[in-house]
């Protein structure tokens, strides 16, 4: 094992922390939750009640004064029937706003994981880089680096590191020049690099070369900055869940391949009937019992057994199991089909 091996077992082990941290937190949150949704509740019902009160004391006095039609008894029957209805739903109103709570604090976690993991990808993007220009060995490659540097200016300058690179890359230009020292700062690093860049276009232009300078990824895990869902690909169908949950899902995998067909609870069998179709063609049919009523999941359970497909029951009502489902579900249907087509 060399250094560059123990660099990137600490950004695993750095990655596997953090999400060890959000399944964790994850946990704990769907635990309280049937604590939390009785004291909202709670908290719903203390602020109708009165007024339903209210309410009805008013309608006994048009009793008592034996008003039948009036505009302003019928306004307070509609009313009246109103708080009785949001009170019955009491509990499903609870349910969503803790629901909703839950999501965007695990979206505040997945957040603070992709922060962390882009940190240590910079990191290790400026050793690349770095070691890129002392490798090479002539004027002309040396200058040619500032063309792939200059689109890492964004991020060299979230971690403070623009100014030392962009002076090692003066460093070995100079150093590499048969005219003496010919780059120098021009104003701020950031627009040095540019000058330099546009020089490099300009040889690019003038000189053949045999290929364009691109560092290598040594130090970091990929090419491109850490997206934990961009490679996967695949179609989805998802039974279940609140239109919340939904949109938070597809806003994280926004830049994947996955084609997701969704059929909230709230939705219920009417959209689950547009959306049957879909699981004969789906790679993945995952079913929410943690948000679905029982006909819901029961309409599920159905058409896929038609399908020859076996859904992925998820208990739960948050975003990262769901995440977790659908990229276990999506890799271990991929390393299948690999199998299969060498087997």
């Amino acid at each position: 094992m060399d250094i560059n091996d123990l660099g990137n077992l600490e950004n695993s082990v750095s990655s596997l922390l953090s999400l060890a941290k959000a399944e964790l937190e994850e946990n704990r949150l769907q635990q309280q939750r049937d604590v939390q949704i009785e004291e909202k509740t709670k908290e719903i019902e203390a602020k109708l009640k009165p007024l339903l009160n209210q309410v009805q004391a008013m309608l006994k006095q048009y009793e008592a004064e034996n008003i039948k039609e009036s505009t302003g008894r019928q306004k307070l029957e509609q009313k009246a029937q109103e708080i009785r209805e949001q009170l019955e739903n009491a509990p499903f109103l609870a349910a969503q706003t803790v629901d909703r709570q839950l999501i965007l604090y695990e979206e505040r976690l997945l957040d603070e994981q992709l922060s962390e993991q882009t940190h240590q990808w910079r990191l290790a993007l400026k050793q690349d880089l770095l070691e890129t220009i002392s490798e090479q060995q002539d004027f002309f490659s040396a200058t040619d680096v500032s063309v792939a540097l200059r689109g890492y200016t964004t991020d060299l300058k979230a971690i403070d590191a623009l100014e030392e690179v962009v002076e090692a890359l003066i460093d070995r230009i100079n150093l590499l020049s048969e005219e003496g020292p010919v780059a120098r700062l021009r104003g701020t690093h950031e627009q040095t690099l540019n000058f330099i860049y546009h020089k490099a276009m300009e040889n690019r232009s003038r000189v053949e070369r045999p290929s364009e300078v691109q560092p290598r990824t040594r130090h970091r895990t990929s090419e491109k900055r850490p997206n934990p869902y961009s490679q996967l690909q695949g179609k989805v169908v998802v039974f279940g869940g609140h239109d919340r949950l939904a949109t938070a899902v597809k806003n994280r995998l926004r830049d994947s391949d996955v084609e997701l067909v969704w059929c909230t609870a709230q939705e219920g069998l009417q959209m689950a009937q547009q959306v049957e179709s879909h699981i004969y063609s789906a790679d993945l049919l995952l079913i929410i019992t943690g948000y679905a009523s029982h006909s819901l999941t029961e309409k599920a359970m159905q058409v896929a057994q038609k399908a020859g497909k076996t859904p992925e029951m998820v208990n739960t009502t948050g975003m990262t199991r769901v995440l977790e489902a659908i990229e276990l579900g999506l890799k271990t249907q991929l390393l299948a089909n690999q199998f299969s087509k060498t087997a």
